[in-house]
């Protein structure tokens, strides 16, 4: 569901004691959506949020994959997910330029993969490089979303 075109039903994820953050940064080569998906594998197998892997590792890889491809060679893609007992966030960030989405035939795969997928996800900016933003996604473990 995309914030700007409906409203979100779920409450966003609460950060809590139990959070736990995890963070990847990758040199903007092609095989970076394959380390994404690697990373995302090994941390979620080990949580009690497996049954969001299969999701959470496409979404990813969409992700990753439009960051590699409108980025600038020489910058790092960096990807954070945030795990709670029931919920994950995860945010992808580039250091390209101007706003997500990029033009609609680079990032409409992407989007329509986030729309029917995701719980949450949208854009926000990105306190690093100016005019950067950040993609992310937010996964339930459970049908009524984070308490």
């Amino acid at each position: 569901m995309h914030p700007y075109t409906a409203a979100v039903a779920r409450t966003p994820i609460r950060v809590s004691a139990g959070a736990r953050p995890y963070l990847l940064t990758a040199p903007n080569q092609p095989t970076a959506p394959k380390a994404a998906r690697d990373f995302v594998r090994a941390v979620l197998s080990r949580t009690n949020l497996s049954p969001l892997l299969d999701t959470a590792v496409l979404l990813t890889s969409e992700a990753v994959t439009h960051s590699h491809l409108r980025a600038p060679g020489r910058t790092d893609i960096l990807l954070r997910i945030l795990t709670t007992d029931d919920a994950l966030r995860i945010s992808v960030h580039d250091e390209a330029s101007g706003r997500v989405p990029a033009p609609a035939q680079e990032l409409g795969h992407c989007l329509l993969l986030l729309a029917h997928l995701a719980d949450r996800w949208g854009t926000t900016p990105f306190e690093g490089p100016a005019r950067s933003t950040s993609l992310w996604f937010e996964l339930y473990a459970t049908d009524g979303g984070p308490a």
